[in-house]
């Protein structure tokens, strides 16, 4: 089956973008993410991932959490996410994290503690290529 991308959702675009695509077998949930992520934003995005996710109840998702952009979060934001997280861990294969700043990649990593979801962390979009795409 060839790659296939589809924009799905622009959710706040100033803040948040949400696509998906199909690519070697599997379908991708790609969250990229601007400025810093505020509750208002994360109400937004996790109800066009709930919609989503509520129409394809057979699926299995990859998500690309693409934080290059992100300048930080609201602990609100985060915690919404977080249950959001719980709620759809049924539909989420694997999690994705790309962020060049250190503080980001060290809250994903502390966050995958409290989760049972698998999480890859990488500094850069091309090393993640690299390794899952």
């Amino acid at each position: 089956m060839s790659d296939l991308t589809i924009p799905i959702f622009v959710v706040k675009e100033d803040e948040v973008a949400i696509q998906t695509f199909y690519q070697n077998g599997k379908n991708y949930i790609h969250f990229i993410f601007k400025d810093k992520f505020t509750y208002d934003s994360s109400v937004t995005a996790t109800e066009a991932w709930k919609e989503y996710c509520d129409k394809s109840p057979g699926k299995n998702f990859v998500h690309i959490w693409d934080c290059q952009n992100m300048q930080g979060f609201d602990k609100k934001a985060k915690d919404l996410w977080m249950e959001y997280m719980d709620s759809y861990i049924g539909q989420t294969e694997k999690i994705i994290l790309v962020s060049d700043n250190i503080l980001i990649r060290g809250a994903a990593r502390i966050m995958s503690k409290f989760t049972k979801h698998n999480l890859s962390i990488y500094k850069t979009f091309s090393e993640m290529k690299e390794a899952e795409l």
